[in-house]
C-alpha cells in the first residue's frame, strides 16, 4: 500500500495524501517537525481534516525525494492510524480502520477515519457495493443503529464544512494602514511629535484616521452586501437507521449511513450509490458539467476516473434532478470532495495587486529621497553656519514634505467612490484595490456553466425530416428557419411538443409567480417549450392518461410511455437516442401531417442531421409515436416525429461582451469541467476568439504537466475542457507566472480555489455558490457579466487619475524641497516655516488632488491595451517632467522671495510672499496636470472637471483666510500684504504655469493606439505615434 501519494504538483510546490494523517494530530506534529528540519524545504502545512500535506521546497529537489522522506517518517514512527491485528484490540471495541465481518447477532462497526485510509489506494468509486458496505459496517436493509451512528458522530464530528474564514472588522481596519505610503506618513507624524511639532503630528494622524475610516466603511458595507446573498442550506436528510427511514439533521450524518435520494434533494454528503432508479444528478456546481448526469450503482470504475465521470457516486453540494435512489455515506464534512475543495481554497492566497506593488515601490523610492533630503539640507545648513536645532527642524520638515501626505487619502477616497458607483450597477466589491486592478486585467478566465451560460437547459433547435427550426438561427453554424414566436408554436412541430409533454416525468405546480416545473432539466426544457407555446399541459396529459412507463436503462437508451388515447387504444410516445429511436420507425410525418414511408436515403439524412446538431454542442433527442398491442414488447413501426436539440444557452449579449473585451486588449479564456465538444460550441457562439481557430485543450491529465510546459500551453490555449478545481487553480497560476494580470469569473464550488488566487475573482451572486462568493473580490449581485466592461473602464480611469494626482503632489512637494534647499544653500534663511509647509501639504494640496482623482474618463479608455503591470506608476519621462515642472515653480517662488527680502528683509513678510506665491502656483499647476499632452493653450478639448474647479475655489478661499483670520495668521506666521505684493505674487504664480505649458507645446505627445489584438494574447505591441 502506498503511504504517500502526490495529488497536485508544480515546480517547488506539492500536495500529498498521507496514509493515516486524517484526524491524527500527533502524526501532524511529527511530520511538520521532521520536514521543517530537512534542508531545502521552505514551508509545511498539514490538514488533518483532509489527510493532506502541502510542501513548498527548492525546485531543484526531486519530488520523489520529498515523498520518500515522508514515507520514512511514517515507517519509523509506526504512525498508522490504529492497530490492524485482532490481537491488538480489546474485546468489544472496533478500532479505526477495521471492519469486523458481519454476524447475525452483531452488525459490523467500522469508524470512518481508517476506512478512508483503506480506500485511498482503492477509491470508493472503484469498489463493488458489497465491499463498500463491508468496510463501513452497514447494510442496505438496516443501515446503522442509532448507538453506532452517535459514536461515529462523536468520533468524527458533525457533517459540516469548516467555515470559510472571512475578514474580521479588526483585520479590515488594520488593512487600511499596512501600505508603505501610509506607514511613511505615520513615520512622519512620529518624527514631528518627537521634535516638538505636536500640531503637525496631530494633523497628519487626523488625515490617516479619515483615510482609514473611509476605506473601512466602504469595505465593511461590501462585506455585508455579499453576506446577505447567502442562501439557506438544507437542514435534514432521509436516512435509514435501525431498519427504518427517518429524517435526521444533515450535520448528524456519518459514514455508513444509508441516505434516500429524491428529485429536488441536495446531496448531503459523498455517497457510493447502492441503488439508482433513473437517477439524474445536476453536478454543475462541483464539476462545471452543464448537463445532468445519469447515475448507476452497478459500475465499478478505474481509480483514476475523473470526478465528473464517476457515475456510481454522488457528491455533497450537488442536486438530484430526477429519479431516485439510495446512497452509502462514504465521506462527510471536510473529508468530502467539497471539503477538499474548500481546504484547497484555505491554502491558496491572493497575490498583491499591481497598484499595491507600484505604490510600495514608489514608497521605497520616497524613503530614499526623504533620507537624502534630510542629510543634504542638514549638512548644507551646518556648513552655512546655522545652528543644529534649527537645521534639524528644517530637515525633518522637508522630509515630511517629500512624502505626499495627501496620496493615501486621495487614493482611498477615489477607490471608495469607484466602489459606490459600482454598487449602483449591482456590483459588490470586497476590497478597495480590486476596482483599480480590474483596469489592469490582461486575461479574463471565464467559467462556462452559469457564467457564460444561463445554467438552464433550453430547447434550442427542432428538426423534422422536412425542415429545421431554431430559437436563434444566428447562434448556430447551420442555417435554419426561425420559429414564428417560439419553437412550440410551429405547426410542423405539433407532435414533437406533444411527445415532450407526455413522455416526461416533469411535474407542473401552480404558484403565484406562474407554473413551476419539477423534474430533470432536460424534461423541464421540453415541457417549457409547450408552455411557451401557450399549450395546456395539464389538459394534454388528461386527454392521454399514462398507463405504463419504461425508463432508460443499460442497453436501452430511450424512454417509452404508453397512454390511453381517445379511441380506447394505446398511444406510445418514445424519446431518446436518435439512432435507436429511428431504428424503431417505419414512417415519418410529411407535408401537412401526412404519414410518409422512411427509405434508406432519408434515414441516412436524418442520422447526418443528428451528427450536425451534436456537432453544435446540442444534446439531441429523437422522438417518435405510434400504437402498441403488446405492452411488454418494445414498439416497432413507429412514426418519426423529429429531433430536438437542447443546450444550456448563452447569456444574452455574450458575443458583444467578448468583442468589447477584445477591443480593450483583454484576452478571453474559457475554463470548464464540461466536455470538449460542448465547450467548443459555446466558445464559438460566444466569439471567444476573434479571427482565428479556437485552440482547445482536454485537461484531464493537466496535473502531470511540468510547470514550464503548462506556462507555455496556457498562452496559446483558448478553452480548457474537463478541468477539476485543482486544474483551474493551476491554470490561473500558470497565467500569472507568464506575467499576466488575471481575472477569474465563476459561480460554482469548483471555482473557489481559482477565484481566490486570481488577481481579481469575480463571482455570480444571484445563483452562485457560497464558496465562490466567500473568496471573490467582486460579486455580481444580478449575475450580469456585462458590468465587467464598465468596471474595467472604471479601473483604468481610476489608475490614470491616480497617476495625475501623484504627478501633481510630487511636483508640488518637490518644488517645496527645492525652494527650501535653495534658501538654505544660498544663505537666504528659510523661505517657509514648518507649519506653512504642513499647511500646503495637508490643506491646499489635498482638495485639488481629489479634484484630479475624480476627473472624467478619457474618451478612448476602452480602446487602449491594458497597462504593463511591471511598469512603474511613474516612468522615467514622468519623473523628468515632474522635476522640470517643480523647478519652474520653484524659480517663480524664489523670485518672489528675493523681491520680498529686498523690500522687507528676512521675516514673516518675506515668508508670506513665498507662501502665497507657491500655493497659487501649485493650484494653477493642477489644471495643467489633467493631461500629459494637452495644455491650456493646445488644441484638444477635455470635458470640464467641475470637481477640480470647485476644489480650486475652496482652496483659494482657505488660503485667503490665512491672511484674514488673526488666529490663522499667528499659527502660520503670516503678515498682511499690499496691492503691489499681490501683483508680484500673481506674476510669480502665473508665469510658471505659462512656462510649463509652453514646455508641453515643445514636447511631442505620445498617443497610444490599441494593439492589433486577436483574442489570444498574440497581438502586436501598442504603437506610439509622435504628433
Amino acid at each position: 500500500m502506498t503511504l504517500v501519494k502526490p495529488l497536485h504538483k508544480i515546480a517547488g510546490r506539492a500536495r500529498f495524501r498521507v496514509y493515516g494523517l486524517y484526524g491524527n494530530e500527533q502524526l501532524k506534529a511529527r511530520l511538520e517537525q521532521a520536514l521543517a528540519a530537512r534542508a531545502g524545504v521552505n514551508t509545511v502545512k498539514t490538514d488533518v481534516r483532509t489527510g493532506t500535506l502541502l510542501v513548498t521546497f527548492d525546485p531543484r529537489i526531486d519530488l520523489q525525494d520529498i515523498a520518500a522522506f515522508i514515507g520514512i517518517q511514517l515507517e519509523s514512527g509506526r504512525a498508522l492510524a490504529g492497530p490492524t491485528k485482532a490481537s491488538e484490540r480489546s474485546a468489544g471495541s472496533t478500532p479505526i480502520g477495521v471492519a469486523r465481518p458481519a454476524t447475525p447477532s452483531v452488525r459490523p462497526r467500522a469508524p470512518h477515519a481508517a476506512a478512508q485510509s483503506l480506500c485511498e489506494e482503492e477509491p470508493w468509486h472503484s469498489l463493488p457495493v458489497a465491499r463498500a458496505l463491508d468496510i463501513l459496517g452497514s447494510s442496505p436493509e438496516q443501515g446503522l443503529d442509532a448507538e453506532e451512528a452517535l459514536r461515529r458522530l462523536h468520533r468524527l464530528g458533525p457533517n459540516a464544512l469548516p467555515a470559510l474564514r472571512s475578514r474580521s472588522a479588526l483585520a479590515m481596519l488594520a488593512s487600511q494602514f499596512n501600505t508603505l505610503p501610509v506607514i511613511l506618513l505615520a513615520g512622519s507624524a512620529v518624527v514631528s511629535a518627537f521634535t516638538g511639532g505636536l500640531a503637525d503630528a496631530a494633523v497628519i494622524l487626523g488625515v490617516m484616521a479619515i483615510n482609514g475610516g473611509i476605506g473601512f466603511a466602504t469595505e465593511r458595507q461590501a462585506e455585508r452586501t455579499i453576506h446577505g446573498l447567502q442562501k439557506a442550506a438544507p437542514v435534514d436528510a432521509l436516512v435509514l437507521r435501525d431498519g427504518r427511514q427517518q429524517r435526521v439533521p444533515v450535520a448528524s450524518l456519518v459514514p455508513g449511513d444509508i441516505v434516500a435520494l429524491a428529485p429536488g434533494d441536495h446531496v448531503p454528503a459523498d455517497l457510493r450509490l447502492i441503488q439508482a432508479r433513473q437517477l439524474v444528478v445536476d453536478e454543475s456546481p462541483l464539476t462545471g458539467e452543464s448537463l445532468p448526469v445519469s447515475k448507476s450503482e452497478a459500475a465499478t470504475l478505474p481509480s483514476e476516473t475523473p470526478l465528473a465521470e464517476r457515475s456510481n457516486m454522488t457528491y455533497m453540494g450537488t442536486m438530484v434532478a430526477g429519479g431516485g435512489g439510495l446512497g452509502l455515506v462514504v465521506a462527510t464534512g471536510g473529508q468530502a470532495e467539497l471539503g477538499r475543495i474548500q481546504a484547497l481554497v484555505g491554502t491558496s492566497s491572493a497575490p498583491q495587486t499591481p497598484l499595491q506593488r507600484q505604490l510600495d515601490a514608489m514608497g521605497r523610492e520616497l524613503s530614499l529621497i526623504s533620507a537624502a533630503v534630510c542629510a543634504g539640507v542638514f549638512g548644507v545648513g551646518l556648513l552655512r553656519g546655522y545652528g543644529v536645532p534649527q537645521m534639524l527642524s528644517s530637515a525633518i520638515s522637508l522630509a515630511v514634505a517629500a512624502v505626499p501626505e495627501g496620496l493615501p487619502a486621495v487614493a482611498t477616497t477615489t477607490l471608495a467612490l469607484g466602489i459606490q458607483r459600482m454598487r449602483r450597477d449591482n456590483v459588490a466589491v470586497r476590497h478597495l484595490t480590486a476596482v483599480e486592478t480590474l483596469g489592469a486585467v490582461q486575461v479574463f478566465c471565464l467559467d462556462k456553466t452559469g457564467t457564460l451560460t444561463l445554467n438552464r437547459m433550453t430547447v434550442m433547435a427542432a428538426r423534422t425530416p422536412l425542415e429545421t427550426f431554431r430559437r436563434d438561427a444566428a447562434a448556430a453554424s447551420e442555417p435554419g428557419r426561425a420559429a414564428p414566436e417560439c419553437l412550440g408554436k410551429a405547426p410542423e412541430l405539433e407532435w414533437l411538443v406533444r411527445i415532450g409533454v407526455l413522455c416526461s416525468d416533469t411535474e407542473l405546480h401552480s404558484t403565484p409567480d406562474g407554473p413551476r416545473l419539477s423534474g430533470s432539466p432536460t424534461e423541464n426544457a421540453l415541457v417549457q417549450m409547450a408552455l411557451e407555446a401557450d399549450l395546456d399541459v395539464a389538459r394534454m396529459r388528461a386527454e392521454f392518461p399514462r398507463l405504463e412507463t419504461r425508463y432508460r436503462s443499460e442497453g436501452r437508451p430511450y424512454m417509452i410511455t404508453c397512454h390511453q388515447d381517445n379511441a380506447g387504444g394505446r398511444l406510445v410516445a418514445v424519446k431518446g437516442s436518435p439512432a435507436e429511436v429511428l431504428a424503431m420507425c417505419s414512417g415519418f410525418i410529411g407535408q401537412g401531417g401526412a404519414r410518409g414511408e422512411l427509405d434508406e436515403d432519408l434515414r441516412a439524412t436524418i442520422l447526418s442531421q443528428n451528427e450536425a446538431m451534436a456537432g453544435e454542442g446540442l444534446r439531441v433527442l429523437g422522438m417518435a409515436f405510434g400504437t402498441a398491442d403488446d405492452a411488454d414488447a418494445d414498439p416497432s413501426g413507429l412514426t418519426w416525429a423529429g429531433m430536438v436539440g437542447l443546450a444550456d444557452p448563452l447569456r444574452p449579449g455574450m458575443p458583444e461582451l467578448m468583442s468589447r473585451f477584445h477591443q480593450a486588449g483583454i484576452r478571453t479564456v474559457m475554463i470548464t469541467g464540461d466536455q470538449s465538444a460542448t465547450a467548443y460550441a459555446i466558445g464559438k457562439q460566444a466569439g471567444l476568439v476573434d479571427s482565428r481557430p479556437i485552440q482547445i485543450l482536454d485537461s484531464a491529465n493537466l496535473d502531470k504537466l511540468e510547470g514550464d510546459l503548462l506556462s507555455a500551453l496556457v498562452e496559446k490555449t483558448d478553452i480548457f475542457a474537463r478541468v477539476s478545481p485543482a486544474h483551474k487553480l493551476q491554470i490561473v497560476q500558470a497565467l500569472q507566472r507568464t506575467g499576466k494580470v488575471v481575472a477569474m469569473t465563476g459561480d460554482g464550488i469548483n471555482d473557489g480555489p481559482a477565484l481566490k488566487v486570481a488577481d481579481v475573482g469575480v463571482a455570480m451572486g444571484a445563483n452562485g455558490s457560497e464558496v465562490a462568493r466567500s473568496v471573490a473580490n467582486v460579486v455580481l449581485e444580478d449575475d450580469n457579466l456585462e458590468t465587467m466592461v464598465t468596471a474595467v473602464a472604471q479601473g483604468r480611469t481610476i489608475y490614470g487619475n491616480i497617476r495625475k494626482t501623484l504627478r501633481f503632489l510630487l511636483s508640488t512637494n518637490f518644488s517645496e524641497i527645492q525652494l527650501m534647499f535653495c534658501g538654505v544653500a544660498l544663505g537666504l534663511g528659510q523661505p517657509l516655516n514648518p507649519m506653512q509647509l504642513l499647511w500646503i501639504n495637508l490643506a491646499t494640496d489635498i482638495f485639488p488632488a481629489l479634484g484630479l482623482a475624480l476627473d472624467s474618463p478619457e474618451p478612448d479608455v476602452l480602446d487602449q491595451p491594458p497597462r504593463d503591470p511591471l511598469e512603474p506608476i511613474l516612468r522615467r519621462r514622468d519623473l523628468a517632467a515632474i522635476v522640470r515642472e517643480s523647478a519652474v515653480i520653484t524659480a517663480g517662488s524664489m523670485a518672489n522671495y528675493l523681491y520680498a527680502l529686498r523690500r522687507y528683509g528676512p521675516g514673516p513678510q518675506a515668508q508670506t510672499h513665498v507662501f502665497m506665491a507657491l500655493t497659487a502656483a501649485q493650484l494653477l499647476h493642477s489644471k495643467s496636470c489633467r493631461s500629459e499632452h494637452f495644455g491650456l493653450f493646445r488644441r484638444g478639448h477635455r470635458p470640464r472637471n467641475g470637481y477640480l474647479d470647485t476644489a480650486l475655489l475652496v482652496t483659494a478661499g482657505m488660503q485667503g483666510l490665512t491672511l484674514a483670520i488673526p488666529g490663522l495668521r499667528r499659527l502660520l506666521g503670516t503678515a498682511p500684504l499690499g496691492l503691489a505684493d499681490l501683483l508680484v505674487i500673481g506674476a510669480g504664480a502665473i508665469v510658471p504655469v505659462l512656462v510649463n505649458d509652453a514646455a508641453k507645446l515643445a514636447t511631442p505627445s505620445v498617443v497610444s493606439r490599441p494593439s492589433s489584438f486577436d483574442g489570444a494574447g498574440t497581438g502586436t505591441d501598442p504603437q506610439e505615434v509622435l504628433t
